[in-house]
């Protein structure tokens, strides 16, 4: 006697899921999947009908890995060929957690005969091309993710505040469709990076516009906003850990820490530096801070007096040696002329760097310009890997007291995106390189490169400090060919 047909599998059936509940995300997840309504979830399915890119941070137990689940189940039963893409902060979060959560929701779906489950695919049974994919990625092969080319595309990236920056710049290549959708979801364990930026920083949307310009409609969900968190988890977690602490932040109130420990200079020394005003004092020296650009980098030109960044901040690209050259000239001569200050300059000697160092002296400024290698020694070599670290410390020292920056988006982003290393046996201070940033999908951090040139020679590393031995700096520069850490 054969097996009677599965009375889902009929093309009626299949056509009445899709017709029903392809505009009806929370419908399905209540009828086919059989889940329990949760109010706080109802704007973020709202959000996933109509706009391309969703992005949610939350506290613990609301059930974010469930959500991305049941989003995948509900996609691929509702659009025709989709192409989707599944990943997470981890392998172990992909195939143990999400990937397990989506054979657990199938189990109890109403349709769950139409598909089969792999440990990395998940596909309809009369159409090989309707599949879900579980990828795991890799900074040193974000090319993984790329090609993902269809009318209906759908992204889920659970855990993402821990996804390099490189694999989301290469996904957002498949956002090319009117029927594409991007969800990220995850605990805000960072204060930098994409996931970061697209839930509480720069490319979430925040007025008319925003989200057609390709930024985030994002959310927020604490735990306490969840019905599947007991109230009482709550209470013991502000008691235990205190409201105010970066724990209780990101696991119960879904925001991120103030603190990141990987990063170098915290994102709210920034801030403060940004929102205060300081009195300038006639004794500070003006210092430009020099970043000679190399390839696609920028250029960038930061005056620092004191404790104060001014807000004529210059960024360049695409200038030739000589013509950037120019343009530090025309910087120097406008202090000296406009306010009657004698800038130093202080720049990166190296690459395209040295050319403006012989340029500037050729042209009559060699006692205002200052040449250095960030690669060379550090003045205590004992405390820092080189001469760049060195400078961001003393760059990170100088932000810890009561210092003014403009507020320059860029330059934030720049300060806070170097992560400090491991030192190692010796203990010395590392920092990543340029090098180890872009391979995370980060740009070279050229304007807060710029402002650490500035630490680099001490002509007054606070203004309360003076230097007793600036003239033997400008002997050794002199001796060494405008470099006063020498050869």
């Amino acid at each position: 006697m054969s097996a009677q047909p599965s009375a889902t599998r009929t093309t009626e059936y299949i056509q009445f899921i899709a017709k029903t509940y392809r505009s009806d995300f929370s419908g399905y997840r209540r009828d086919v999947l059989g889940r329990r309504e949760a109010d706080c979830w109802v704007p973020v399915e709202k959000s996933i009908l109509t706009n391309k890119r969703t992005a949610v941070g939350s506290g613990h137990g609301i059930g974010k890995t469930a959500f991305g689940a049941d989003l995948i189940h509900w996609f691929i039963s509702t659009r025709p060929h989709p192409a989707i893409v599944a990943t997470a902060n981890t392998e172990d979060q992909l195939t143990k957690k999400l990937w397990r959560e989506l054979s657990k929701t199938n189990a109890q779906a109403k349709n769950k005969d139409w598909f089969d489950w792999k440990t990395s695919t998940f596909t309809m049974f009369n159409d090989p091309t309707q599949q879900a994919v579980a990828l795991a990625w890799s900074e040193n092969n974000p090319e993984a993710f790329a090609g993902t080319h269809e009318e209906h595309v759908l992204g889920v990236f659970d855990e993402a505040s821990a996804i390099a920056r490189v694999i989301f710049n290469v996904f957002a290549g498949a956002m090319t469709t009117p029927g594409a959708r991007w969800v990220l979801l995850g605990n805000s364990t960072r204060n930098e990076g994409y996931f970061y930026d697209a839930v509480h920083g720069k490319l979430a949307a925040r007025k008319p516009g925003d989200i057609a310009r390709g930024m985030w409609n994002s959310f927020v969900i604490p735990s306490w906003d969840s019905p599947f968190v007991d109230p009482s988890w709550v209470s013991e977690m502000k008691e235990m850990l205190g409201e105010e602490s970066d724990e209780y932040r990101v696991r119960v109130a879904g925001m991120p820490p103030r603190f990141d420990s990987q990063q170098f200079i915290p994102r709210d020394h920034v801030a403060q530096a940004m929102a205060r005003q300081v009195e300038m004092f006639k004794r500070w020296p003006l210092v430009l801070g020099v970043d000679v650009g190399h390839s696609s980098d920028r250029s960038v030109i930061v005056p620092r007096r004191g404790r104060k960044v001014l807000d004529n901040v210059q960024v360049l690209r695409g200038e030739r040696t000589t013509d950037f050259a120019r343009r530090v000239a025309d910087e120097i001569r406008f202090y000296r002329e406009d306010q009657g200050l004698d800038a130093q300059a202080v720049i990166e000697e190296v690459g395209m760097g040295i050319g403006v160092v012989e340029t500037l002296e050729d042209m009559g400024f060699a006692d205002q310009v200052w040449g250095i290698n960030p690669g060379t020694s550090a003045t205590e070599p004992e405390l820092y890997l080189n001469l760049r670290c060195e400078m961001w410390a003393l760059m990170k020292e100088w932000l810890e007291g009561a210092v003014e920056l403009p507020n320059l988006p860029d330059l934030t982003d720049d300060l806070v995106s170097v992560k400090r290393k491991p030192s190692g046996s010796n203990n010395k201070l590392r920092l990543e390189t340029k090098d180890e940033m872009r391979r995370r999908g980060l740009r070279s951090p050229d304007m807060a490169d710029a402002l650490a040139l500035t630490f680099a020679v001490p002509f007054d590393l606070l203004p309360e400090r003076r230097i007793g031995n600036y003239d033997d700096y400008r002997e050794s520069a002199s001796a060494g060919g405008g470099s006063w850490m020498g050869n």
